[in-house]
């Protein structure tokens, strides 16, 4: 059973983690999993493709990741992590070949579902030689379906652009979505724009930065529930 989406669009992708082309026909997908209201015994798989003309051996591994405050993914690779992730997520194989040309679809089953939000990183590497080259899955999982808490926690006004902090105080990750008022030196409203910040985890704050007009004099920030029309 695969999990129900979410809807939102993380602001990442693929991530290749060493340089390297020997591997590049090897591919993954999809590289992001997101699911709400999941449970113990649910389903989630990933297809590895070789698009190499030779066999490629892949290693599986689990960890956990996070975010900064500009939003950018952290992996959390110790051993602690490491531990929690492989105590949730269940790899149906630590390793396999792939024939030139193959596929294999690799299966991941949450056996523990004792959180409100889980949020862990398959690494698919390719190990051929002394290139090493891996890809990071994220899964962003939630057991509930709650209702998102997102807020602006702070905001500035600078020459060339407004800066906000966003903050997630629910139990899941979503996006946070607001309208802009610009009004000008006659305090004029010229402009309505509408601007969402990327993918904020559960308990997590980030900045967000929205370029200005030089004309703008003064700023109103409104904030939009997902999906509600204005």
């Amino acid at each position: 059973m695969i999990g129900r989406p979410t809807g939102v669009v993380f602001a990442v992708s693929v991530f290749f983690l060493a340089c390297g082309c020997v591997e590049a026909a090897v591919s993954v997908s999809p590289v992001i999993i997101e699911a709400v209201e999941v449970k113990r015994g649910q389903i989630f798989e990933i297809l590895c493709q070789n698009g190499n003309q030779h066999e490629v051996t892949i290693e599986l591994s689990l960890a956990l990741f996070d975010q900064d405050e500009t939003g950018r993914v952290l992996f959390l690779e110790d051993a602690a992590e490491v531990e929690r992730a492989g105590s949730a997520l269940a790899v149906d194989t630590g390793e396999f070949c792939l024939e030139p040309g193959g596929e294999r679809t690799v299966r991941l089953e949450l056996v523990e579902d004792d959180f409100d939000h889980l949020y862990a990183v398959l690494f698919v590497t390719p190990r051929r030689g002394g290139v090493q080259t891996r890809f990071a899955v994220l899964l962003l999982l939630s057991t509930v379906d709650s209702q998102l808490e997102m807020s602006v926690l702070s905001w500035e006004k600078q020459a060339d652009a407004l800066a906000l902090t966003v903050e997630n105080r629910g139990l899941r990750h979503g996006l946070w979505e607001g309208e802009l008022l610009l009004y000008d030196e006659l305090d004029q409203l010229a402009e309505q724009r509408r601007i969402s910040s990327g993918v904020v985890l559960a308990g997590r704050s980030r900045g967000v930065e929205v370029p200005l007009p030089p004309w703008v004099y003064r700023v109103e920030i409104l904030s939009v529930q997902p999906g509600q029309a204005r």
